[in-house]
């Protein structure tokens, strides 16, 4: 639109505001009072403080006026007859400043009448608000500097500009870094003819110049503000005939919108994993602040947020009313509020992936039940004769490794007592057991474990203790390595990369290290040097992907860590992992959830469940408690049979039917998956 036509256009709106329009009840249609929201309660307390005829004079939509505005200098961008002018006056208070611009004079003039009256309403003992007369497209003009204004607002009027681009241009301009542009207006869904412009009635009914919402989103972009977010929407009905007849399809509807200026803005939103808590410090918001209309933060609940939302929160005025957490480090792919806040709550511990959720994601996905892609039903009952009965003597541990389905970690209380451990060691005695397998978070942190493995050895063909070495490092724990050397026990840890920033990643800072370095006291005392002391290493996916060939990888480990670390082992086992606990928040944190679980049903592998290691041995926790697996026990899947070791005492395990579920896929998935490591050597083979 060139000049001249500009001008002309406000000759139009200046004319239908200053003289056409008497008072509200003088619009045709309701575009310009549109909003059905309730204003916030901190707005309504003061629209009662404010002069009866200012408020019959309003011509606005929604309620633009944001919160925390103590002391703030806020600019109000067709201000007309005042009212919100007045109403950021009284919520700046005394030490802030408000400033209104309007081209039409008639209006200023009304405004200005009140301000004395309005000062003394509030109890100020000097007036805190200007009135300017001039174009919102030129604040320049009107001596509004660059960077001297904390928060922008506007009413529906710049709808009414013809020189948007210029207005947004100057919002930036004199916005402060952090400063916010809240404001209500019309917007269509569609580019508004151009045959519309000129219309008086559709012009000053806030409908032909009407911005399309995407052309808006580039014109904010354009100058440095590429994000934007609703607070609040309303679709708007003209209602008049005449006026619906001209517009034909366009739809049209108020949105109140906020923006942030911000310098560490993306055109979208991304996902970091970040969260902000709202500390219910706003005076006029105490329980909650409505970031966007669909994200509320309620006060001390830790609520998901983009990487966007995360920034503006940090630059703005807000940020004093936040805990904001995380930061870019680490990108897991587009914001999705609801599976973002859902994989918040799962790494809070407010929420646990189960049976029944697994059961829904699979049948979402079509996966057909583990059971019933097994076609020779009798390989889902147990063997005649078990061979391992795996024990797990506590979820205490010294880490927190993110491919744990156990969660366990230093706040894990859970210990198996010395009575259980004896009705452990009678039931392996009276059950034919050959293979004792204690695991656990630390097994080293049970204060009866060194009892435990002495009378476990003199018992057992074989006693395997899983242990992630790094406790073997801590002062109290050093002996075990003598311990486990006297008593032949068979060691297992946990290794998922070969050097330090593979391992560490997964299991935390300096890991990998002290493994390396308990390894060589190990290899000391003849751990993977005499075939009497076997130490074998695991390697556990840290993604949704399955493991390499377990040979090929074996050799890799083996001959990077003697030729890096001088360090031997014996075996390397590879694990699939669970979508359970840690690694099932990772995958759900990265999007990945379903993914996983397709892959591992598609990778079904008929072959290896015979072999699977819930068909020959049982599983014990800390309480006595029997499965048919450690996944089973965090499923909540008892036995189908016995229900505590106690009652093995007595009278063997016999033929069990084998409880299963969705995770069972990641046993039969590949080649295959146990406590042992692959059940194949290569996948068909």
């Amino acid at each position: 639109m060139g000049v001249d036509e500009g001008r002309d256009m406000r000759e139009l709106v200046r004319e239908y505001y200053g003289e056409t329009l008497q008072g509200s009840d003088d619009l045709k249609t309701d575009a310009c009072c549109c909003t059905a929201h309730t204003p916030p309660k901190y707005v309504i307390d003061v629209m009662n403080e404010i002069d009866d005829e200012i408020m019959a004079h309003f011509y606005g939509c929604g309620s633009p006026i944001p919160p925390a505005l103590e002391g703030a200098t806020v600019l109000d961008l067709g201000c007309g007859t005042g009212r919100d002018v007045y109403i950021c006056s009284k919520l700046v208070g005394p030490s802030g400043r408000v400033i209104g611009v309007d081209m039409t004079e008639q209006q200023l003039a009304f405004a200005r009448r009140h301000e004395a009256a309005q000062m003394a309403r509030f109890g100020f003992t000097r007036s805190n608000v200007e009135f300017h007369c001039g174009f919102i497209e030129d604040l320049g003009a009107l001596g509004i500097e660059d960077e001297s204004v904390d928060v922008v607002v506007s009413n529906c009027v710049i709808n009414l500009s013809p020189f948007k681009d210029q207005v947004f241009k100057e919002i930036a301009r004199v916005l402060k870094p952090g400063g916010e542009l809240y404001f209500s207006d019309i917007f269509s869904d569609r580019r508004v003819p151009p045959k519309f412009y000129d219309d008086p009635v559709l012009r000053g009914e806030c409908l032909s110049g009407a911005l399309y919402i995407e052309d808006f989103r580039r014109i904010l972009a354009e100058h440095g503000m590429p994000v934007f977010y609703d607070v609040e929407t309303e679709p708007l009905h003209v209602g008049d005939f005449q006026i619906e007849t001209k517009l034909g399809c366009i739809g049209f509807a108020s949105h109140t919108v906020r923006a942030i200026k911000c310098a560490d803005l993306e055109d979208r939103e991304e996902n970091y994993g970040q969260a902000a808590t709202y500390l219910g410090t706003m005076p006029e918001n105490g329980r909650y602040f409505d970031l966007t209309e669909d994200l509320r933060l309620i006060k001390g609940r830790p609520v998901a947020v983009s990487g966007n939302m995360a920034a503006m929160l940090r630059a703005s005025r807000y940020a004093p009313h936040f805990e904001v957490r995380g930061d870019r480090t680490h990108h897991v792919g587009a914001f999705d509020q609801g599976a973002a806040q859902e994989a918040l709550e799962l790494a809070r511990g407010k929420r646990r992936i189960g049976l029944a959720e697994l059961e829904q994601a699979c049948r979402d996905l079509g996966i057909e039940p583990f059971d019933q892609c097994v076609h020779d039903k009798e390989l889902l009952r147990s063997a005649p004769e078990l061979a391992t009965m795996q024990v797990n003597v506590g979820y205490r541990c010294n880490l927190a490794c993110s491919h744990c389905f156990l969660e366990s970690g230093p706040q894990r209380a859970e210990c198996m007592e010395r009575d259980t451990m004896e009705a452990v060691l009678a039931a392996f005695a009276r059950g034919g057991f050959r293979t004792l397998d204690i695991t656990g978070g630390s097994p080293e942190m049970n204060p009866h474990l060194e009892w435990f493995v002495r009378e476990a050895s003199a018992l057992a063909d074989e006693v395997i203790v899983r242990s992630n070495l790094t406790i073997l490092d801590a002062p109290e724990y050093r002996h075990f390595m003598q311990v486990y050397a006297e008593c032949g026990v068979h060691l297992v840890t946990s290794l998922p990369y070969f050097n330090e920033q593979g391992c560490d990643l997964q299991r935390g800072r300096n890991v990998f290290d002290r493994v390396v370095g308990v390894l060589r006291e190990l290899n000391g005392l003849g751990y993977g040097v005499d075939p009497a002391l076997k130490i074998d290493v695991a390697y556990n996916v840290s993604g949704p992907f399955l493991p390499p060939d377990q040979r090929e990888l074996e050799e890799f480990y083996a001959w990077e860590l003697e030729r890096e670390q001088h360090v031997r082992f014996d075996n390397l086992y590879a694990f699939n992992n669970y979508a359970l606990g840690r690694f099932a928040n990772q995958l759900k944190r990265e999007g990945k959830f379903d993914y996983y679980l397709d892959l591992l049903s598609e990778n079904y592998n008929g072959a290896v469940v015979a072999r699977m290691m819930c068909r020959s041995q049982v599983n014990v926790d800390y309480d006595g408690r029997l499965y048919d697996c450690e996944v089973n026990h965090v499923l909540g899947l008892p036995l189908d049979g016995p229900r505590n070791v106690r009652d093995l005492v007595d009278e063997p395990l016999g033929p069990r039917t084998i409880a299963t579920s969705p995770l069972c896929y990641s046993c039969a998935a590949g080649c295959g998956s146990s406590c042992g490591g692959s059940l194949m050597d290569k996948y068909g083979e």
